[in-house]
């Protein structure tokens, strides 16, 4: 059998395309370089010597090898390599129907068709993702701040996702625990905690109604951290273009429909609106290529620098025992 790399789907081997989906599924054991056909037993061509079939990293010195960071130091990805990419974590929801006997109901089951999603009932955060993967939220709040929530919580898990697979795609890997944990370090950073803050608050606000958008936990780090207004303006710029291509790809399925299911379900709460927070959106953006030639740089430095450093390693585990024991 072989599982569909878009649906999830097991085919029969002889299956040249998904009897769930429709897509082309990848012939197994072909080479990707050079096209000679291998033994099922090989990792690396028998012709050309290249991998075959793409390995998971389990160890934090193989992750950190100088094979790895020579591969991020020269990595390139074209916008189409990076669309192609982003456009492969959403597909997924195509083949799943959005249903549900209430609106929050109906974006709690969307959320589950990527990640987990599971209730809290303590602490004064209104939600959480925990360690990149599962999403947590505190069902005592009212239905359209559940809803937001969810939404917002979603937003970090595509942040993260997008990141996983720029990362698999350069050390030509599938995801593991051990890159997932040097995802969610990097991602937790001060600087790039504010930036997934901003991605999320930003992508939150265009599926609530006008009003009632939120920043909260993003004011909050931007004055813990005293950031000075050359980085914060970078941070914005970098969360905001990334909170852009995550509403573009979320408006196809949080439709017009559902936008007014859940401005109607504001009403039913009769929630007030507050519009201090429309004033911290931003129309500043980067250009996808710009963009992408920043992260790559900046996850470099970040890479290396784990690398060298007996303390983050320590850490790095930490997360990982924490991903594996969720």
């Amino acid at each position: 059998m072989k599982s569909c790399d878009v649906c999830g789907t097991l085919n029969l081997r002889e299956n040249n395309y998904c009897t769930h989906c429709g897509n082309k599924l990848i012939v197994e054991h072909i080479c990707p370089n050079c096209g000679a056909p291998n033994p099922d037993n090989v990792a690396h061509c028998v012709k050309c010597g290249e991998q075959i079939n793409p390995i998971s990293i389990d160890d934090f010195d193989i992750l950190f090898s100088d094979y790895n960071l020579n591969l991020l130091a020269n990595a390139e990805i074209s916008d189409y390599e990076y669309l192609d990419m982003v456009s492969k974590i959403f597909k997924r929801a195509d083949y799943f129907e959005i249903y549900g006997d209430t609106i929050k109901n109906k974006i709690l089951n969307f959320a589950g068709n990527f990640t987990e999603c599971r209730t809290k009932a303590r602490g004064y955060e209104r939600g959480f993702i925990f360690l990149g993967n599962c999403i947590y939220y505190d069902d005592r709040l009212d239905d359209s701040v559940q809803i937001s929530t969810i939404i917002h919580e979603l937003a970090h898990y595509f942040l993260f996702s997008i990141v996983e697979n720029i990362l698999c795609h350069i050390f030509r890997v599938k995801p593991s625990v051990t890159l997932q944990s040097f995802i969610w370090y990097f991602l937790t950073l001060p600087e790039f905690k504010v930036m997934n803050e901003f991605c999320a608050h930003t992508v939150e606000g265009r599926f609530v109604p006008f009003g009632y958008q939120n920043y909260g936990s993003y004011n909050l780090l931007v004055k813990k951290l005293e950031m000075d207004s050359d980085s914060l303006e970078w941070t914005v710029m970098f969360g905001n273009t990334f909170a852009n291509e995550i509403i573009a790809y979320l408006e196809k399925y949080i439709d017009e429909d559902l936008r007014h299911e859940i401005k109607m379900q504001y009403r039913k709460d009769m929630a007030e609106p507050s519009y201090e927070s429309i004033l911290t959106e931003s129309n500043d953006y980067l250009s996808l290529n710009i963009k992408n030639k920043t992260l790559l740089r900046v996850l470099y430095d970040v890479f290396l620098e784990a690398s060298q450093d007996s303390r983050v390693i320590e850490e790095l585990k930490g997360i990982k025992e924490g991903i594996e024991l969720n």
